[in-house]
């Protein structure tokens, strides 16, 4: 009898241990469910709320009060990542109720009962009791994903906006285009779309910028972006995608009459002033357009049309708007023919310099004579400066070329002051993107080099370089000054700028420009001018050059106010170096009267 009570206890002593270590493993998974950062929620196949834990009922809001209640008590709906809503059937839980199959990593908005919207990433598993085939209860856990996505959406508007106006940036235009473009266009019914881009480009920012600082220049584009905004509709696309360049993108665009109207609205928003910092500004913006299909089937083919149209408006005065067209093509692609023949130009031997000759006006004596440069491609055949400098000078090319010519104008010079005469002088142009911190070595070498004399070489710069940068251009030109060269400013007169103001820089000529040499001596203005600018040249101490003297009566009105030196082809025209010399020779050999023009050689040859 004993022996069964001691049996007896020592079975309840066993069945309270069994208790008591499953009411602990109850608490510990309560404990563990209770602290999961997931939202745990058990629900019915009536929607009831069987179980909720605490994040759950943090992230719907609401208490412990849920258990026994509707789900729908406190979800009202459910929408699709694309923001579609979420039907009965493709509800998780109902999906997961139906086929007894769990449903992992469902993306979901759901709007609470207070309104607002939660992002969840969800995983929907079913609850099955022994000898059941299909489930009465789910298992729901999920996750609040609204902080992920608000900085994924935070990073792709990174991604895609240009940082400081806010407005979309190159990247996502791209795509925008792109999407335009697809082969079931951008609605998806297989028809593409009219699209037309808009190279906006701003004049006289750069000027704005380098003057009141680039914080006055960063307030200026705003201001210029939120124009622009106002300028576009609401299907079209508006970036930056440079300093001060801006790109529209209008879609369903099926006439030039609105891409006309919209251009001209944007010419005159870009024209009121801008008020920034208490300081008014004052912009312009020239502006290309490209039309897809026509001028482009692709987003980089149209973006760089619209771009050369735009270049093209800036070459036709700026504050203008100029469609691509096929001709302006055919002149894109010559330009991109030149360009690379150029890069090639120098190590071909392909380059040469002639030499117009200048005389002095009171004695016809042959003083000197301006380098020019020329040349000859065997596949574009004589290059005109006009047409291949300002190519150079785009390409980055005309520092290594402009180094070249004066090397050799240097040389020759030195040549000519040992064989036919020690007086005899160099002129030769300098581009203004050759003003860098290297020019004064670069011309120091080139004399060095030469055995050239500083004061036998004269660098003409032109008047607009004089107005445009005058801080940076002055002391360079006092550097060049102080080795010995001369500087002459060519084409006086075209500028605008005035003579009081010539004072501040150390000039030692001014070259007239041809256009009032040509109403000599009968056009009035021309004489008022020419006169004007003879008198008051001398008052400051300066010499002046006639160019483009093609008559002897101009030659002889010019003598009577005594203009100090003529050039043109009255005297000759550009030759080369070994021409140049016998002229010389012959000249030397005759009056000082001119003779008309180079002993055998035609009176129509291309300009100098």
């Amino acid at each position: 009898m004993l022996r069964d009570i001691s049996r007896s206890v020592g079975l309840a002593v066993h069945q309270d241990a069994m208790a008591q270590r499953l009411a602990n493993s109850e608490e510990h998974h309560r404990l563990v469910v209770d602290h999961l950062i997931e939202g745990i929620v058990v629900q019915s196949r009536e929607g009831v709320v069987l179980a909720c834990n605490p994040s759950a009922q943090r992230m719907l809001r609401t208490g412990p009060q849920i258990v026994g209640r509707s789900i729908r008590t406190v979800m009202v709906r459910a929408f699709h990542e694309d923001g579609s809503p979420v039907t009965e059937d493709e509800r998780p839980t109902n999906q997961v109720l139906a086929t007894g199959k769990p449903m992992l990593g469902v993306t979901l908005a759901i709007e609470l009962v207070s309104g607002e919207v939660i992002w969840v990433t969800e995983n929907v598993v079913p609850i099955l009791k022994p000898g059941q085939s299909k489930p009465d209860s789910v298992l729901i856990s999920f996750t609040d994903i609204g902080p992920v996505r608000e900085a994924q959406c935070q990073l792709k508007f990174l991604a895609t906006r240009d940082s400081l106006t806010g407005l979309y940036n190159r990247a996502y235009l791209t795509e925008r285009m792109n999407s335009l473009f697809a082969p079931g266009g951008p609605d998806g019914k297989g028809e593409l779309a009219s699209v037309a881009v808009l190279f906006v480009d701003l004049d006289g920012f750069k000027k704005v910028n380098d003057t009141a600082g680039h914080e006055a220049g960063d307030a200026l584009l705003k201001s210029v972006a939120g124009r622009l905004a106002g300028c576009v509709g609401p299907d079209d696309s508006l970036a930056r995608v440079g300093g001060d360049e801006f790109v529209i993108v209008v879609s369903a665009c099926d006439c030039n009459e609105r891409l006309i109207a919209l251009a001209r609205h944007i010419l005159d928003e870009i024209a009121v002033p801008f008020a920034v910092a208490d300081n008014e500004y004052y912009l312009g913006a020239s502006i290309g357009i490209s039309r897809f299909p026509d001028d482009g089937q692709d987003a980089p083919t149209l973006m760089r049309n619209a771009d050369s149209a735009m270049y093209h408006a800036k070459q036709r005065g700026r504050n203008n708007f100029q469609f691509f067209t096929a001709e302006l093509n055919q002149q894109l692609q010559r330009r991109f023919l030149i360009e690379q023949s150029l890069r090639r130009a120098l190590a071909g031997n392909e380059l040469s310099l002639v030499y117009q000759p200048i005389v002095d006006s009171q004695d016809g004596r042959t003083i000197g004579a301006e380098a020019l440069l020329r040349w000859y491609n065997s596949e574009l055949g004589n290059v005109s400066p006009a047409e291949f400098i300002p190519v150079a000078e785009d390409a980055g090319l005309i520092a290594e070329i402009g180094e070249w010519v004066l090397a050799h104008a240097c040389e020759q010079a030195a040549r000519w002051r040992r064989t036919l005469a020690p007086e005899l002088i160099v002129a030769v142009n300098l581009s203004p993107r050759q003003f860098n911190d290297g020019l004064v070595e670069r011309i120091r070498r080139c004399l060095d080099q030469s055995g050239l004399e500083p004061a036998a070489l004269e660098l003409e710069i032109t008047e607009r370089l004089l107005m445009s940068d005058s801080d940076t251009v002055l002391p360079m030109l006092l550097a060049l000054s102080a080795t010995g060269v001369r500087i002459s400013v060519d084409d006086f007169g075209t500028g605008y700028s005035s003579l009081s103001y010539l004072k501040r820089f150390p000039l030692h000529n001014l070259k007239i420009d041809r256009s009032f040499v040509a109403g000599l001596p009968d056009h009035r203005d021309s004489i008022a001018i020419t006169q004007a600018v003879v008198a008051m040249a001398h008052s400051l101490g300066m010499n002046v050059t006639a160019e483009g003297v093609e008559t002897p009566e101009q030659a002889a009105f010019l003598r009577s106010i005594d203009c100090d030196k003529q050039q043109g082809y009255l005297y000759s025209r550009p030759v080369g170096a070994s021409a140049y010399a016998r002229w010389r020779m012959r000249m030397r050999q005759q009056s000082p009267e001119p003779r008309g023009a180079l002993s055998g050689v035609t009176t129509r040859p291309e300009r100098g």
